[in-house]
């Protein structure tokens, strides 16, 4: 059954190098696919990554989670955006002076880059974040920010899966999702609130993040084919 739509999935480069980042992208079709550079590999290899994929073609998703005060979030978000990347994120934790701040950087350097807000780590479960002193559950800890992040211009969220229908229709459908947590087979690994890839897209997540799946996959390219066999 084809479900994807064309470079809606995001393969993430958990590595500590652009040489073992390598051994994967090379499996990958960049009019397919889109590649999230985490803290993992950015900090290994510094910008030079995202100028080595993007010769090869791909976009790219930095996702280092700014959060900071408000005037390091945008001196570091001016910085990074006058390297080509199509994505990256700030945490929302950190307030919305913290998100004026970022969306000021985005607009004082004119790009397009979209910029979207993370909500609660899709490793986090109910307990969790009771014990972190949080009076309300998850998916209305989640509807909170991510209100908070619409009205202050951050383009959309990073959320589980779980929560993407609740959003479409309390911020509307053009509000973007991006969803980590997603697995082909059934397995959780260290992640709490997870969905398999068909049920992501039912929920009309507009990205969605794959990554130990297949980079830890035994087979490598044949995991690959098989996301492909859900792209249309």
């Amino acid at each position: 059954m084809k479900i994807l739509h064309p470079k809606q999935a995001i393969i993430a480069l958990d590595f500590d190098s652009y040489e073992e980042a390598s051994l994967i992208v090379k499996n990958l079709n960049p009019e397919k696919f889109r590649l999230k550079i985490g803290k993992q590999l950015y900090s290994n290899e510094g910008p030079k990554v995202i100028e080595k994929f993007n010769k090869k073609g791909f976009e790219i998703f930095l996702d280092l989670k700014l959060h900071d005060i408000p005037n390091t979030v945008y001196k570091s978000l001016k910085n990074l955006f006058n390297h080509k990347i199509w994505m990256t994120n700030i945490h929302l934790f950190g307030g919305e002076d913290m998100m004026d701040a970022a969306v000021q950087a985005k607009r004082e350097t004119q790009c397009e880059t979209l910029l979207v807000g993370v909500t609660v780590l899709t490793s986090l479960n109910e307990d969790d974040v009771k014990k972190m002193g949080f009076g309300m559950g998850i998916s209305d800890l989640v509807e909170i920010l991510s209100f908070q992040a619409k009205k202050n211009d951050i383009d959309g969220v990073v959320c589980s899966a779980k929560e993407v229908s609740n959003l479409k229709e309390n911020l509307g459908k053009d509000f973007i999702t991006v969803t980590p947590g997603i697995r082909i087979n059934e397995d959780k690994n260290d992640q709490a609130r997870v969905v398999t890839l068909k049920e992501a897209v039912k929920t009309g997540s507009n990205f969605i993040v794959l990554g130990r799946e297949i980079t830890n996959s035994k087979n490598i390219p044949k995991m690959i084919k098989k996301v492909e066999s859900y792209i249309i």
